[in-house]
């Protein structure tokens, strides 16, 4: 009966210690999920910024581009507006003239 009692003790405790590594197997199992996850957390925030920087970076070179565009279409359309006008602008100035010339006699 001694003997039986025996083995029932040190079965025990072997499945007590079996238990015991499995529960920090499983803790580190899990330590090294999170850490892996964390790790996939911050690549991914990473290159989300990295792509944003470039989004920003490359709208801001098109809105500059876009700026000059426009720029230059309303420096150019000064030019091209005047030329249009010409005549209008000659016949005004000669229409005002000879009210002053016909005002001044």
């Amino acid at each position: 009966m001694k003997e039986i009692v025996k083995q029932i003790v040190e079965t025990e405790n072997e499945v007590r210690g079996r238990v015991e590594q499995a529960h920090t197997e499983a803790q580190k199992i899990v330590r090294d999920a999170e850490a892996h996850s964390r790790e996939i957390v911050e690549a991914g925030r990473q290159e989300t910024v990295h792509e944003s920087q470039e989004l920003v970076a490359r709208l801001r070179h098109e809105a500059e581009e876009e700026r000059t565009r426009q720029i230059e279409a309303v420096k150019g359309g000064g030019t091209e507006l005047l030329a249009g006008k010409k005549g209008e602008i000659e016949a005004a100035a000669a229409e005002v003239l000879g009210i002053i010339t016909g005002a001044g006699e």
